[in-house]
């Protein structure tokens, strides 16, 4: 019987985590190079520095948070991240080519890559199929009706809160399958207004 092979562990993750941070390009803007606001170092007024990333890797995703400390026992030098763990020294080979990090890690070659939580948000509301209220508000206008075929981006309902217009855009093209919403009805944040197919 041959021994279950496990995922990778929280200290792949934090190492994963450091090879990125230390990896990042550096600034374009020469003269921010002091600013703590412009650094990419963690910075927090009064508190300890930390980092939060959102990594991808074999189908995991992981929010890893990297303090100011791990930079001390996790190094990059070149295409080689050197760590220490419970008093073991490794040597790493740790490639980041854009957004993605070739990481070798126990003998097995990993590829790990930085996910933009936000830029799902639109996919995974179409995925579902509805389209909700972003916070308390009450509708202004439904642009469209049951049965109605939208092309992708195409405005649905505008939505009036904290005294400005939100409009609700199809992330996809499709067609209406239901309306949850009238003008003049006030609705909650998260609400669905519009349900597509």
């Amino acid at each position: 019987m041959l021994p279950q092979t496990r995922g990778p562990d929280e200290t792949f993750w934090q190492a994963a985590g450091e090879a990125f941070r230390q990896s990042e390009p550096a600034r374009l803007d020469q003269a921010a190079t002091y600013s703590p606001w412009a650094a990419m170092s963690g910075f927090r007024a009064g508190m300890p520095a930390e980092t939060d990333l959102q990594l991808s890797c074999d189908g995991q995703n992981r929010a890893v948070r990297l303090l100011d400390n791990d930079a001390r026992l996790l190094r990059l030098d070149g295409e080689h991240l050197h760590s220490e763990h419970d008093g073991v020294r490794q040597k790493n080979l740790a490639v980041r080519r854009g957004d993605t990090l070739y990481l070798k890690w126990q003998g097995v070659l990993y590829t790990v890559s930085k996910v933009d939580p936000l830029s799902h948000t639109d996919a995974a509301q179409g995925q579902h199929g509805g389209l909700t209220a972003p916070m308390n508000g009450s509708i202004v206008r439904v642009l469209v009706e049951v049965g109605q075929t939208v092309e992708a981006g195409a405005q649905l309902v505008v939505l009036e809160a904290m005294k400005m217009e939100h409009s609700i855009h199809a992330a996809n093209a499709g067609v209406i399958n239901a309306l949850y919403c009238r003008e003049g009805e006030m609705v909650n944040e998260g609400a669905v207004l519009v349900e597509m197919g």
